[in-house]
């Protein structure tokens, strides 16, 4: 069994790995800024016989210092936290930035100097031929990570890549927000019908993870088989729920 660091443990993909890991009997650290989040993942195993496999840091992945503290001991990284709103990173580039790119950037040199076999970091569809801030960051984290296996010099450290479409049912995913608009009888609002989204479930997500784990040989970027659909036809069907409700075009952003 393995010692495994999970950034971003508390967000939607990071949560389903620790939880996963758990259940094949690592000992997870789990690593993020969020207090409560880390909170209610604590109290979750509390009762559980696997609560001591579970490990909470507080801390944040802009603080090297703070990750070569985690990593002591660690044999695999999960990096998942990442700042993911395509209008937010919009508006606060610079946080942006500072998270995705920099933050992947100490997650990797941290794992270097702690001696880490692996690290797995996970991306996003939008870095191919970025036109957002947010796509844009994910595809110097992916340089930076793939670029890393020819910088460890003598380290024997795997450092790779997952990228995924849209994860449905996640915090900020167009799904969640559809049907809270239609249960709430409001309209459906989106930028375009003819927009297109590729979709990947969490626990297929999980499994590209765990795959890419367990095949890495260290710069690899790999991806999921995922259907496309268009933002167009998805609203329809969640339209079906309640017909009052109408489809509104705001515009691209």
């Amino acid at each position: 069994m393995k010692r495994i660091l999970v950034t971003g443990a508390c967000g939607s993909i990071g949560s389903a790995l620790v939880k996963k890991l758990i259940n094949k009997k690592h000992t997870v650290c789990a690593f993020d800024h969020s207090e409560d989040g880390l909170f209610h993942i604590k109290n979750e195993y509390k009762e559980k016989e696997t609560s001591s496999k579970l490990k909470i840091f507080i801390g944040d992945i802009r603080d090297q210092e703070r990750l070569v503290q985690a990593m002591d001991k660690v044999d695999m990284v999960f990096h998942c936290a990442a700042l993911k709103h395509v209008e937010l990173s919009e508006y606060n580039p610079f946080e942006a930035l500072q998270t995705n790119v920099n933050g992947t950037n100490n997650v990797v040199n941290a794992a270097i100097k702690c001696g880490v076999e692996k690290v797995l970091i996970t991306s996003s569809d939008k870095a191919v031929n970025p036109s957002s801030m947010m796509g844009a960051t994910k595809l110097l984290a992916e340089k930076l990570a793939i670029n890393a296996n020819n910088m460890a010099g003598k380290d024997d450290i795997k450092i790779s890549c997952v990228r995924f479409g849209n994860v449905w049912n996640t915090s900020g995913s167009v799904g969640p927000i559809f049907r809270n608009q239609v249960t709430q009888g409001k309209n459906i609002t989106l930028t375009s019908p003819d927009m297109t989204r590729f979709f990947i479930s969490i626990e297929d997500a999980i499994e590209l993870c765990i795959k890419a784990s367990e095949e890495m040989i260290g710069g690899e970027i790999f991806i999921s088989d995922m259907g496309a659909a268009s933002i167009g036809d998805l609203a329809k069907e969640f339209q079906k729920m309640n017909s009052k409700v109408k489809i509104i075009e705001t515009g691209l952003k």
